[in-house]
Parts: C-alpha cells; sequence; structure tokens
C-alpha cells in the first residue's frame, strides 16, 4: 500500500535550479534580442547620420542614403526587442545572484563565446569595409561616423560580455556591467525619441502610400493605353472601354475616394490623364519609396500629356514572292 504523508509533514523542497532547456531558452533569447537590439540601435544611428550628411559616394556614384523606411524598421525592432533583452538580462543576472543559475553552466559559457566571437567577426568587418571606402573615394565624416557606431557599439557587448567570462560574480558583484546597461538604456530611449523628429508620421506615410499608388495607377494606365494602341491603330474612348477590352485588372479609379481617374482623347494619337495629388514628390531623396519616378506631382490636380507610340511588333509584315526554282 502506498504510504500517506502526514498533513502536518513538509512538502519536498521545489529544485528551482535554472539548467538544461530552460537555461538553453533564457541564453538562446537573450543572445537573439540582444542582437535585434545592437542592430536596431545602429539602424537608428545610421539614419540619423545619413540624414546629417545626405551624401554617400559609394561604387563609383553619389546618393542621398536616407531612408525612411529603414528607420521605421529599426525604431520597431528597438521599441519590441530591448525591453526582452533587459528582461532576459535582469532573469539571467538574479538567478546568478541567487545561485540558481550556475555560473559555470556549459549553455551559459558556450553561447558566450558564440556572442564574442560574433562581435569579433562583425568588428573586423566594419573595418575592412571602412579601408574599402576609403581606398573607393568616399572621405565623407559620414562614413567614418557609421564606422564608429558600430565599433561603439560592438566595444560595448565585447566588454559586458567579456565581464562575464572573467569571474563567475562579474554580472553580480561589480558595478560597471549596471552601469553600461543604464546608460546604454539611455542612449535608446534618446535615439528612439529623437527619431520622431526626422521620421514620417503614419499619417504622412499613409497619404504618401496613396499619391504613390495613384502614381504608379497613371504609369500602368499610359502602357495599357500604348498596348491598346499599337493593336488596334485607335485610342479608346474612355478608360472603360480600355479595361473591358483589354485590361480588366487595370486600376482605373482612385484609391481613396474611388472617382475614376480623367482620362481625354486630345488628338489621333494624344491624350491626357489627370488625378488629384495630397502631397509632393519633387524634393524627395531617390532612396525614397515615394520619390520621383515616372510622374512627378504637386499637391492638388495634376494632369499629363501623352502620345500613343507606334510599335513595329503590331504591324502586319508585307506579304513578298518567293521565287520557285
Amino acid at each position: 500500500m502506498e504510504e500517506q504523508r502526514s498533513p502536518l509533514q513538509p512538502a519536498p523542497a521545489v529544485d528551482k535550479t535554472v539548467k538544461g532547456p530552460k537555461a538553453l531558452f533564457w541564453y538562446l533569447t537573450l543572445f537573439f534580442t540582444l542582437g535585434i537590439t545592437a542592430f536596431a540601435i545602429g539602424g537608428v544611428w545610421f539614419q540619423y547620420i545619413n540624414k546629417w550628411f545626405p551624401q554617400e559616394v559609394a561604387y563609383g556614384s553619389v546618393f542621398s542614403p536616407f531612408n525612411q523606411g529603414s528607420l521605421k524598421f529599426s525604431m520597431a525592432s528597438l521599441l519590441i526587442a530591448a525591453p526582452l533583452f533587459y528582461l532576459f538580462g535582469w532573469l539571467v543576472r538574479t538567478a546568478l545572484k541567487k545561485r540558481t543559475l550556475d555560473a559555470g553552466n556549459k549553455i551559459r559559457v558556450w553561447v558566450t563565446y558564440i556572442i564574442l566571437f560574433l562581435t569579433i567577426a562583425i568588428a573586423l568587418g566594419d573595418l575592412v569595409t571602412t579601408v574599402f571606402r576609403l581606398l573607393d573615394g568616399d572621405f565623407t565624416l559620414r562614413f567614418l561616423l557609421k564606422s564608429a557606431t558600430i565599433l561603439i557599439i560592438v566595444g560595448w557587448v565585447f566588454v559586458y560580455y567579456g565581464l562575464e567570462l572573467k569571474s563567475t560574480s562579474a554580472l553580480t558583484d561589480s558595478k560597471l556591467p549596471k552601469t553600461l546597461a543604464g546608460a546604454a538604456g539611455a542612449i535608446m530611449v534618446v535615439s528612439f525619441v529623437g527619431a520622431f523628429f526626422i521620421v514620417d508620421s503614419p499619417l504622412q506615410s499613409r497619404v504618401r502610400s496613396y499619391d504613390n499608388r495613384r502614381a504608379n495607377d497613371l504609369t500602368s494606365i499610359r502602357y495599357a493605353v500604348d498596348s491598346y494602341y499599337w493593336e488596334k491603330g485607335a485610342l479608346p474612348a474612355s478608360l472603360d472601354e480600355l479595361k473591358n477590352t483589354s485590361q480588366p485588372s487595370l486600376m482605373t479609379a482612385d484609391p481613396k475616394t474611388g472617382a475614376s481617374y480623367e482620362y481625354q482623347v486630345t488628338g489621333a494619337k494624344s491624350y491626357q490623364l489627370c488625378a488629384e495629388f495630397e502631397t509632393s514628390n519633387k524634393n524627395l531623396p531617390e532612396s525614397s519609396p515615394y520619390s520621383y519616378g515616372s510622374i512627378a506631382y504637386d499637391p492638388g490636380r495634376s494632369c499629363y500629356d501623352y502620345i500613343a507610340q507606334e510599335n513595329d511588333a503590331f504591324k502586319p509584315v508585307p506579304a513578298r514572292t518567293i521565287p520557285i526554282d
């Protein structure tokens, strides 16, 4: 018969030691969020530098590298990954201090060495890229600041985790790791808040997206009209005729209002397309997804005059006599 435990008998102690899969989960999550956080803060500062120094020399070209999309992605990554990194860092330090996590845990040692290896690899890659860009003609302060940003981030990671390997009590007894973590947290907050001064608001991005869609729609309509003219030798009388005849998937209406784009035949081969825009794309950097492409526009009604082009591929081939021997 199974032995019954007396109600007065104390329950067996629960083993709170962090080991095995749980320790692996903690350290892998800490490592992953560290990588995302480091790349995110670097990405934010890269876009600061791109904004302040707008000309980049690379591969025989000069262009403006500031990118709203990259800045927004870095801000989102920082907002999500940084709190998780600090949370799991706190869990690890607390467990080490309470001795529920063995400082000599093999998982801890392996993951730490992997972090240090990747840190050194990134630093070497950064130095190689710096020398290459200097030899390629980029002497600007902009790229030197980018290189310094990467080296500072890499140096922070190396010092922090180097201390962890130096002694089993470095993360719990030394004040330096806490100081580094506090300083990094302050830099992250300032960088994140400052980014709002150079990033487009969600509303502005939405408006620009609608305008970009309108510009793309007009370009697609232009190609569809040209194709119709090549095949039939005449312009379509309306956008409905164009869409119903040969382009059923063609977008001929404003994506926001639903009103049809304006189309008017002005000659045997000439026609005009018009649309209402809300912003301007004329002064946007080349790296912007909304920058000037085939259509430049300003706020308000914009019209574009086109002439259908001849295409020899649609012309009938004249018959010729083939001599018979």
